[in-house]
C-alpha cells in the first residue's frame, strides 16, 4: 500500500511539473520573434535551454536540397518539408516548413511554396531528439526521406562535401498564408497531461488494498470465548 501511495504522490509531483513546462511553452510560444542570432551566436553556441524559443531569421534558402520526414496531417500522411536556410553569418539551419501531402511530394507540383532566394522565417527553435527506437524505419537518404528527425544524418545528406556549417537545432515555421504547400504550423503544442488522472487511479488502488486488508484482519480476528 505504501508503494501505491508513494507513485500517486510521485504523479502529483509530476502533474506540477508538467503544468509549469506547457506555461513555460505558452509564454514563449505566444511571445514576439526574436532574431535567431540573439540566441544562437556565431562561434559561441547559444542558451542551454532554447526548446520553443519564437525567433526570426533572415538568409537564403535552398529548396533543391530540401528533404523529407514522414508526418501525417488532415486524416491524411505526407512529409513534412526540410529545407537549408544559409544566414548571412555562413551558417546554415534546417527549416521545418511544413507538411505536403504525398500527392504533392514532387516539387515541380507546388513551384508556388518553394520560396527560393531571400527570405525572412519565423518560428520556434527545437532540439533534435535523441537516436531512433529500434523499430523506427531507417531513413533513406538516396530518396531523401527518413522517419525521425535525424538532423544530423539529414544536414549530412544536404551538405555531402561538408564545408557548411549547420546549426544543431532545426526551426518550425510558422503557418503563413501561402497558395501551395508546404503548411507551415506544425509544431504539437497540445502536450498530454494526465498525472492527476494516473494519481488518483494510485490512490483508489491504495485505498482499495486498505479496505481489503482491513476486512481480512477483521475476519481473521479471534470472536469472545464462550
Amino acid at each position: 500500500m505504501m508503494v501505491l501511495l508513494g507513485l500517486g504522490l510521485w504523479q502529483l509531483q509530476r502533474l506540477q511539473w508538467k503544468l509549469t513546462l506547457i506555461g513555460h511553452i505558452a509564454e514563449r510560444v505566444h511571445a514576439p520573434p526574436v532574431p535567431i542570432e540573439s540566441v544562437l551566436v556565431p562561434g559561441v553556441g547559444g542558451r542551454d535551454d532554447l526548446e520553443y524559443i519564437h525567433v526570426s531569421a533572415s538568409g537564403r534558402y535552398r529548396s533543391e536540397l530540401e528533404r523529407y520526414l514522414y508526418a501525417t496531417g488532415d486524416g491524411d500522411w505526407g512529409w513534412d518539408v526540410f529545407t537549408p536556410l544559409e544566414l548571412a553569418d555562413g551558417r546554415a539551419i534546417l527549416v521545418n516548413r511544413g507538411f505536403v501531402p504525398r500527392q504533392l511530394l514532387d516539387r515541380s507540383s507546388r513551384a508556388p511554396g518553394l520560396a527560393d532566394g531571400a527570405v525572412t522565417v519565423t518560428g520556434l527553435i527545437r532540439r533534435a531528439p535523441g537516436a531512433p527506437p529500434w523499430w523506427n524505419p531507417a531513413g533513406d537518404p538516396a530518396k531523401g526521406q527518413w522517419y525521425w528527425p535525424e538532423i544530423g544524418a539529414i544536414a549530412a545528406s544536404m551538405y555531402p562535401r561538408g564545408g557548411q556549417p549547420v546549426i544543431g537545432y532545426y526551426l518550425d515555421s510558422d503557418p503563413i498564408a501561402a497558395s501551395a504547400p508546404p503548411t507551415g504550423g506544425t509544431t504539437n503544442l497540445d502536450l498530454p497531461n494526465r498525472h492527476l488522472e494516473y494519481a488518483l487511479t494510485w490512490f483508489g488502488l491504495a485505498a482499495a488494498l486498505g479496505v481489503i486488508y482491513a476486512i481480512f484482519v477483521f475476519r481473521r480476528a479471534p470472536g469472545p470465548r464462550g
